[in-house]
């Protein structure tokens, strides 16, 4: 697995947490003004753990993506110096043929 679906399922594995959570606590034996006060603040929690996540796992790509642009431009720099090589080629062999016929 890789690292991008890895932290799509914690994101969803938190929100799945958060809202079960949230159900155990309306059940729970307490006041109203405690109850609102403990989703308020285990849903900042959890908000904040997937924010983390969703940073993490831009950086990831964002990571992956430099790498792949790298990659890419090796092998286009290759392609341009065979390119180049092959018509330096051509390119003296016309010349050698220009010369031997004068």
């Amino acid at each position: 697995m890789n690292k991008v679906n890895w932290g799509s399922n914690l994101v969803f594995f938190l929100l799945g947490a958060a809202t079960g959570a949230a159900v155990a606590l309306l059940y729970a034996p307490q006041d109203g003004e405690s109850t609102r006060r403990l989703i308020t603040d285990k849903a900042g929690e959890y908000k904040e753990k997937a924010s983390d996540v969703a940073s993490n796992v831009a950086n990831t790509a964002k990571d992956k993506w430099g790498q792949v642009a790298d990659q890419a431009q090796t092998v286009l720099s290759r392609g341009q110096q065979k390119a180049n090589d092959t018509i330096d080629g051509v390119a003296d062999k016309a010349h050698a043929s220009v010369n031997n016929m004068g």
